[in-house]
C-alpha cells in the first residue's frame, strides 16, 4: 500500500480562513476538498467533526492532505485552542493519549465544547439550544453571593444508577468523578435569564486529576486541577 504525505491543518480545517485575511502571512493557494477520503481511529471507523457536528474533508494542496487538527487532537483526548490576539494555535496533550478509550474521547469533547459555546449574556433558550443534555434546577447553593439570581446543573455522562451525595450544589462530587459515575459536571448561574457564569469540572483522563473550568461573571476564565 503506497501512503502519501499527510499534514494537520488549522483549528477546524481552514476554520480562520475568514478571518485571517486582515493580518499580514497569507498566502493564497489553490486547494481541494476530498470528501471521499475515509478515516480509522485505533482501528474503528471514524469521521471528524466541527463543533457544529459538520462532516470535515482533508484539504488537498499540491497532493499532500492536510487533515482537521481541532477533530483530530480531540480524538486522540488533546485539547487545542486559539488565541486570536497572538494568532497562536495551542496543542495541549501527553505520552499515550492513544490509550484514551471512547467514553473518555466522548467527555472530553463535551466539555472543550461547551468551554468553547458556552458564553455570558447567552438565554437559557440559547443554552437549552447549544445542549442536548438535561438539565435540573439548583437550589442547594449554600451562601453564595456572585450576582446569579438562578441556577441549573447538569451531571453530564451520568451513571443512570448514580445518585450524587448530598452536597450544595456548587461543590463539585470529586468521588462521583474519580468513580466514572459522572463524566463531568456543570454548574450554570443565571441573571435576568442570562448566562452569569458557569463552571465545569471533570477528570482529565492524560493525568488522572479533577480539574474545574470557570468563566467568570466579568468574562475572565481560569483552568486548575482541584485533586492530586
Amino acid at each position: 500500500m503506497k501512503w502519501k504525505r499527510i499534514t494537520l491543518i488549522g483549528v477546524s480545517c481552514i476554520a480562520f480562513a475568514s478571518t485571517s485575511f486582515a493580518f499580514g502571512g497569507i498566502e493564497s493557494i489553490q486547494a481541494y476538498l476530498n470528501h471521499d477520503i475515509k478515516y480509522t481511529l485505533n482501528n474503528k471507523a471514524w469521521t471528524p467533526k466541527d463543533s457544529d457536528g459538520n462532516t470535515l474533508a482533508p484539504v488537498i494542496v499540491n497532493g499532500t492532505s492536510y487533515l482537521p487538527a481541532r477533530a483530530i487532537a480531540e480524538a486522540l483526548g488533546s485539547e487545542i485552542q486559539w488565541d486570536d490576539s497572538t494568532k497562536n494555535i495551542s496543542i495541549k496533550t501527553t505520552h499515550g493519549t492513544g490509550d484514551i478509550n471512547e467514553r473518555d474521547q466522548n467527555i472530553n469533547k463535551k466539555v472543550n465544547e461547551i468551554k468553547e459555546k458556552l458564553r455570558l449574556g447567552l438565554t437559557q433558550q440559547e443554552v437549552q439550544g447549544l445542549l442536548a443534555d438535561k438539565h435540573e434546577n439548583a437550589y442547594n447553593n449554600g451562601d453564595l453571593e456572585n450576582g446569579s439570581d438562578s441556577y441549573w446543573k447538569y451531571y453530564l455522562f451520568r451513571d443512570p444508577d448514580y445518585t450524587a451525595k448530598d452536597l450544595p450544589d456548587h461543590v463539585i462530587d470529586e468521588e462521583g468523578l474519580k468513580n466514572k459515575k459522572i463524566g463531568a459536571y456543570l454548574f450554570i448561574g443565571w441573571k435576568n435569564n442570562k448566562l452569569h457564569l458557569f463552571s465545569i469540572s471533570y477528570v482529565n483522563p492524560k493525568d488522572n486529576k479533577i480539574y474545574l473550568f470557570i468563566l467568570n461573571p466579568d468574562g475572565t476564565t481560569s483552568e486548575n486541577p482541584v485533586s492530586n
